[in-house]
């Protein structure tokens, strides 16, 4: 005799929030009463989603204009769907089927719930989705995908620069069933009716208050924060920090890649007698709103526009100030990092990894003149020619495929040997591509035969390769980041630009490349460089 099987079931489970009652989790008047269930423990209350008929598409007119296409082929009813609330464990549990996903309320459910049980129940050898962000520079959100199973990094993952949103893979513990999806819900398909769903919430629970598999540690690393009541609380903290600005870790930089050959200066509104000042200021910031009777909090900062201008006082682009500060809040024993006006949630253990990784990185010794230029070519160029012992690299370009296309092998090359890449420092995204700048043009040159024929057409004589041929030692040469800035190196950098100059020194030893780094100092005018609109511009911005 056959014996029965259980359906099955698709379920998406999410993790409420404590405290809430049903209308904080579900969008209630958009579904039917709810109707009670019994459970073996714990209660349930099944809310469906209330029909509505809608339209027919427009575009099924083609087919229903046709005698062989019977009325009523095309359906108007909406999909199906429904949410079950569980209270069970002293939590209140979310089910949603088929369409019901849309009657939940985001902010009422527990981020990354389904994706820290996800982490403590797939074989980390057996994955077949990732979803994830890098932040090294501005987050940009992709999927990986396999169509067999693989290990994660198979995925592409880098646990140093990328933050996981969602991920699927293989289950390790048949209770879950064979495979798992994991984001803010948790998606399982398995074998089970109503009745079994109280022991399937125990088996989640205790996998989300576990401690993560080792594989997975690195998770809690960086976390970009999503709670909406979480990045409130951060901006109040934020709020107290910009009390006192000058004992806060908080300052103003581009929060994106600019064009530095079409741009003079940033505004902070288009009226005539505006000054437009040549580097971005928490200062200057706060002396424009305090003229205009306001103070500096992230309420202004939200609502103050940085105006990016041209050589005719023209706007090229711009940003609201809150995107432009980056700012650094402890919290516990946690740090959060504000960049791109998007908070992060930071790891101490990770925070003090990374500084750790650098206490050992060289000072460069040699004394570099001020800084007093407005384009970095026009610095590298009075460099070059004060010092015989330095040769100008600068815009040299050498092209090498891949996803670089070209890159320049260095800014200076002092003594034959030692290869330096200048950089005033702006934002975190532009010493990004400084570091990368630096390991990828060093790894060309150890690595690959052609970069190096095409640069010793570049190189001055006294420094040309004898035999480019030839693997050069990489132990004779010094790769130098020499940063334009009045901050301490590299304990001052921003969060996010030393792990990118972790990774790229780490790249570099292993090469076997001497590293080291360099702070140029910045003159003052340049800091408190100032220009105003003339009176008959070319192109002149109306008040």
């Amino acid at each position: 005799m056959a014996t029965h099987r259980a359906r099955k079931e698709r379920l998406s489970i999410w993790l409420c929030k404590e405290g809430l009652n049903d209308r904080s989790i579900l969008k209630v008047d958009e579904a039917n009463d709810p109707v009670t269930l019994t459970l073996p423990v714990g209660s349930g209350r099944l809310y469906v989603k209330r029909d509505r008929v809608g339209t027919v598409p427009p575009w099924t007119h083609i087919f229903t204009s046709r005698p062989e296409v019977e009325e009523g082929t095309f359906k108007t009813t909406r999909s199906v769907g429904a949410v079950l609330l569980i209270d069970h464990l002293d939590r209140t549990f979310a089910l949603s089927f088929g369409s019901g996903f849309h009657l939940m309320i985001s902010e009422g459910v527990e981020r990354d719930f389904g994706m820290r049980v996800a982490l403590s129940a797939i074989d980390p050898r057996k994955m077949r989705s990732v979803d994830k962000a890098s932040y090294e520079h501005n987050p940009l959100n992709s999927r990986t995908q396999s169509t067999r199973e693989v290990d994660i990094f198979d995925l592409r993952m880098n646990t140093d620069t990328d933050m996981l949103y969602a991920v699927t893979g293989a289950s390790r513990l048949p209770a879950l069933g064979s495979h798992i999806t994991g984001r803010d819900a948790l998606t399982l398909m398995l074998e089970t009716d109503v009745d079994g769903l109280p022991a399937i919430l125990e088996k989640v629970m205790e996998l989300y208050g576990s401690k993560l598999p080792e594989e997975f540690e690195w998770f809690d690393n960086v976390r970009r924060v999503r709670d909406f009541d979480d990045m409130q609380l951060l901006d109040i903290l934020l709020d107290e920090a910009l009390s006192d600005p000058l004992q806060a870790v908080v300052w103003l930089g581009e929060p994106e890649i600019v064009d530095w050959e079409g741009q003079y200066g940033y505004a902070f509104d288009l009226r005539r007698r505006t000054p437009t000042h040549s580097v971005l200021q928490l200062p200057e910031l706060a002396a424009h709103l305090d003229q205009n009777d306001r103070g500096l909090s992230v309420e202004t900062l939200k609502s103050t526009t940085v105006h990016v201008i041209n050589e005719n006082f023209t706007p090229l682009k711009q940003w609201t100030a809150y995107r432009c500060l980056y700012a650094e809040v402890p919290s516990g024993d946690d740090r959060y990092i504000l960049r791109n006006g998007t908070w992060y949630q930071i790891s101490q253990k990770f925070v003090e990894t990374v500084d750790r990784s650098l206490s050992d990185l060289e000072r460069y010794a040699y004394a570099f003149p001020e800084y007093d230029y407005e384009r970095e070519e026009d610095y590298n160029r009075a460099v070059s020619r004060a010092d015989n012992a330095v040769s100008l690299m600068d815009q040299r370009t050498i092209p090498i495929g891949a996803p670089y296309d070209k890159v320049e092998f260095c800014d200076l090359i002092r003594n034959g040997t030692d290869l330096i890449h200048v950089k005033y420092y702006r934002s975190s995204g532009t010493l990004s591509h400084l570091f990368s700048q630096g390991h990828v043009s060093a790894e060309a040159f150890v690595g690959d035969l052609e970069f190096r024929r095409r640069l010793n057409e570049f190189l001055p004589p006294a420094h040309r390769l004898v035999n480019p041929a030839l693997r050069p030692d990489a132990t004779k040469y010094s790769v130098i980041y020499a940063i334009a800035t009045s901050k301490l190196l590299p304990d001052e950098l921003p969060f996010f630009s030393k792990v990118t100059l972790r990774n790229a020194y780490r790249t570099l030893g292993a090469l076997r490349f001497n590293v080291k780094i360099a702070a140029i100092p910045v003159a003052s005018s340049l800091l408190g460089m100032k220009k105003y609109k003339p009176n008959k511009a070319p192109h002149s911005v109306p008040r």
